[in-house]
């Protein structure tokens, strides 16, 4: 891919990452925007801005889904398949001490820091289940149905997410390939089983993924889809669309209503998708032969590296900062907003990207560095 496309890729996994961060920061320390008393221009941008929590969501899956496309492309096809598959594996196994690591960060924050009820009085938000059967359950991509995510972090259902999309894409082209009855059957009983298996909430998902397998597979394309303007518009579109429509189930008749909450967010997909396919087919900027990448391009490759672990195991480091901000500072949980907590907020943000970074270091160091769910 050219560097354009790259570092476009780079820069979007992170700041996916970031606002994820930020929507769920903002949830556990601000109130919620119809409580606030008063809506100043600033109040109305920020909480506009950081409740773009679930639209990064699927920026993040079609990144992922970008990757895994790339990986499937770039070797024949059975070899593909089974690098994909076991780069993804090798990649959750690498990640082991982080699951382990999110569950003594929670069981220390519920025993010694749970004075304001972080870890207790706010269910909606996340429910702290710390059993062997919820982590082993959680190591094999069991979760959200047989078991509950592991501790605090609620962001591990779309991990489950990741990997059975990727199963399911791998069985499928293998099954249509081959031809053969066993193969198609197994394909047809892993379909049929996440069918009976998954929550409603896995097929948007696993559509806005395949967006993203869809441009990594089959681009750069020699004519474009779409012009930029259109595909960058598509996106903002879809972006104002879903921050409008929030979790509004009355815009449409039951049950259409319901299930737009659902499936808007493929609309955000198909958005990032287009304007990531019109960037693919950019061609490459001019570049001194040997010049050292700038201090912005490093800047980028690193937040990006620590994206990924970021995005998916920020809540129990999120929930220790918060509680410790709260039991041994006294600063209250979701309070009316003002600069002292827009401050903190930032901080908490930055605090937690932080120590993802130096936890993706320490991983990266046992694992060859390999980006978790690329």
């Amino acid at each position: 891919m050219n560097r354009r496309f790259a570092s476009f890729l780079d820069m979007s996994l992170w700041i996916s990452a970031l606002m994820a961060l930020l929507y769920h920061v903002r949830f556990l320390m601000l109130v919620d925007y119809n409580a606030l008393t008063d809506k100043s221009r600033v109040d109305q941008v920020f909480y506009f801005l950081t409740g773009l929590g679930h639209e990064s969501f699927a920026v993040f899956f079609v990144i992922n889904g970008i990757f895994a496309g790339l990986i499937l492309r770039d070797k024949p096809r059975a070899q593909g398949e089974l690098a994909l598959l076991g780069r993804w594996w090798r990649s959750h196994l690498a990640l082991l001490p982080l699951l382990v690591l999110g569950g003594l960060l929670d069981l220390a924050g519920a025993h010694f820091l749970n004075e304001s009820g972080v870890y207790s009085d706010f269910p909606d938000f996340s429910t702290v289940t710390l059993s062997w059967s919820a982590f082993f359950g959680n190591l094999f991509m069991l979760q959200p149905v047989l078991v509950p995510t592991f501790g605090s972090n609620g962001m591990l259902y779309l991990y489950a997410f990741l990997w059975w999309s990727c199963c399911l894409l791998v069985l499928l082209r293998h099954a249509w390939r081959s031809g053969k009855p066993w193969s198609v059957a197994m394909g047809a009983a892993l379909l049929l089983g996440l069918v009976v298996w998954m929550p409603p909430t896995f097929w948007p998902w696993l559509t806005i993924w395949m967006l993203g397998v869809g441009v990594g597979l089959h681009g750069p394309w020699q004519r474009p889809l779409l012009h930029p303007v259109a595909a960058w518009a598509l996106l903002a579109a879809a972006l104002l669309f879903s921050r409008l429509a929030g979790a509004r189930t009355d815009l449409l008749p039951v049950p259409w209503g319901q299930m737009l909450m659902l499936w808007k967010y493929v609309l955000v997909g198909t958005g990032f998708a287009a304007v990531a396919a019109v960037l693919y087919r950019s061609p490459m900027p001019s570049r001194v032969d040997g010049a050292a990448p700038s201090f912005f391009a490093r800047l980028n490759r690193h937040l990006a590296d620590s994206a990924s672990v970021a995005f998916l195991f920020h809540f129990p480091l999120m929930m220790l900062v918060t509680a410790v901000g709260a039991d041994l500072f006294g600063h209250r949980l979701m309070q009316q907003p003002g600069p002292l907590c827009y401050v903190l907020v930032g901080c908490v943000v930055i605090a937690c990207y932080a120590a993802s970074h130096a936890l993706m270091r320490c991983v990266g160091a046992h694992a060859g560095g390999v980006r978790p769910t690329a």
